[in-house]
């Protein structure tokens, strides 16, 4: 279950590729062709006998609007924003996307890849120890320039026999 949720952009883009164009052609498609569900949701509050036609809105992009006409010959518009329609594409994007992601050569992973092994390391026993640390007399716990400078000699000197 834990591969199912680790996603990794860089490794298939094929995915993220396919599902932008399922969801561009879709979005494209129920805005300017015909919506997936009813084109005019409110026809059915109309008196009998009233027609509704529906065409695409671009002031505001991505909605509809419909033209009621009822049976006095009384014609009035009405835009509305395809919500569920919008919804049905984004899943069917996913789906595109997860199934082209799944199907490519980069997306086929092990489920569970080997680690390398991490690096041994020495016993508490055999690693080296610290002696504790000195604490100085000087003012507000600084040292003066002799004691860092014999502080620097000590250390350049434990470097020089470590390697």
């Amino acid at each position: 279950m834990d591969s199912l949720l680790r996603v990794s952009l860089t490794s298939s883009p094929v995915g993220l590729r396919v599902a932008g164009a399922v969801l561009l052609a879709g979005v494209l498609a129920v805005w300017l062709v015909k919506p997936i569900g009813d084109p005019c949701p409110d026809l059915a509050r109309l008196p009998q006998g009233a027609t509704a036609t529906s065409s695409p809105s671009f002031s505001p992009p991505l909605t509809r609007t419909c033209t009621y006409t009822a049976a006095a010959g009384v014609q009035v518009r009405a835009s509305y924003v395809p919500w569920l329609d919008w919804v049905v594409l984004v899943l069917l994007a996913a789906a595109a996307g997860g199934a082209a992601r799944m199907l490519s050569p980069g997306g086929r992973t092990p489920h569970r890849a080997e680690r390398t092994p991490r690096a041994e390391r020495p016993p508490k026993e055999a690693r080296a120890k610290r002696p504790p640390r000195e604490r100085t007399a000087g003012r507000d716990g600084e040292r003066d320039a002799s004691e860092r400078e014999q502080a620097r000699r000590e250390r350049a000197e434990r470097a020089r026999r470590e390697s």
